[in-house]
């Protein structure tokens, strides 16, 4: 059987999609950290998903655009000041139990950055080498929906994705700022030779932080997140992290990873109801 696959909605502006990024990094590249201990297996919201039957795609979206789209005023989190508060509380709690420490307790008053910069970065960099090395060259590929990464060039990205979460809230940097980006994609991307050719890999090459800033700028890329976000839309996303099934089903928020990635094998045994789409289904009144 072919692998099912797994769609990530994430926006850089949510701590919940951190977490979920932390957990996907991790089970994707068996990143060093106390995931196997008795007290993390046991927490649904710290626990790493199972993946190996599961092609997960990352899907960069501005929450900006869906919250309009769907009547939702900006940041719901934080508009109730006790909520927030809450919220961060919260966040810290968990990422210290998954040994990732130094989550501000409070909201800082930088945050939420413009998220754009590294959004738009993290499609360019889910669409593949082969696609980024195009774009370079002014050439106009076909992208848009999630792409099937091989398991090198999916590792990359769940680390670039996890280490853009982790100076914007751990490190206090400015990820809007292109330099901050730029330093990102170096040391994450280019410095793990993806693309680079070994093991069967595509054999191309993709540019250093400064020119993926300019790529990250340009028009084809520009459309591709927004593409992305519309997509989101239409699936009848609403907030993030949200994960989104091959058969068109949908789970809302990090507590919900494990569900998602075992939805398939839940329907199979009890029948579960597939297919939600938030903009088609009507409260009952």
């Amino acid at each position: 059987m072919a692998p099912r696959t797994l769609s990530f909605w994430f926006e850089f502006a949510s701590p919940y999609s951190m977490v979920s990024a932390l957990r996907l990094f991790r089970a994707l590249t068996v990143a060093p950290g106390p995931t196997e201990t008795s007290s993390v297996r046991g927490l649904p919201s710290c626990q790493l998903p199972d993946l190996s039957e599961i092609n997960v795609v990352y899907r960069p979206i501005l929450l900006g655009p869906v919250f309009k789209a769907v009547g939702q005023q900006m940041l719901p989190n934080v508009q109730v000041p006790i909520k927030g508060r809450y919220m961060f509380h919260d966040i810290e709690r968990m990422l210290n139990i998954l040994g990732c420490p130094g989550f501000p307790d409070v909201q800082p008053q930088s945050w939420p950055p413009n998220t754009a910069l590294p959004a738009r970065m993290a499609w360019l960099l889910s669409q593949g080498p082969e696609y980024i090395h195009a774009v370079d060259n002014g050439v106009n590929p076909a992208g848009g929906s999630g792409k099937r990464l091989g398991s090198k060039e999916l590792g990359v990205l769940s680390e670039f994705v996890w280490r853009v979460y982790e100076a914007e809230f751990i490190s206090n940097e400015n990820i809007g700022d292109p330099q901050v980006m730029a330093k990102i994609w170096d040391k994450f991307v280019v410095q793990k030779g993806i693309g680079c050719g070994k093991n069967g890999e595509t054999g191309v090459s993709v540019p250093d932080g400064e020119r993926a800033v300019d790529l990250a700028n340009s028009q084809i890329v520009r459309d591709g997140l927004r593409s992305s976000t519309q997509e989101a839309i239409d699936h009848g996303i609403f907030g993030a992290p949200s994960f989104t099934t091959d058969d068109s089903d949908m789970y809302w928020g990090n507590d919900r990873l494990l569900d998602a990635t075992a939805h398939h094998r839940l329907q199979g045994e009890i029948g579960q109801a597939s297919g939600f789409c938030a903009k088609n289904r009507q409260p009952n009144l």
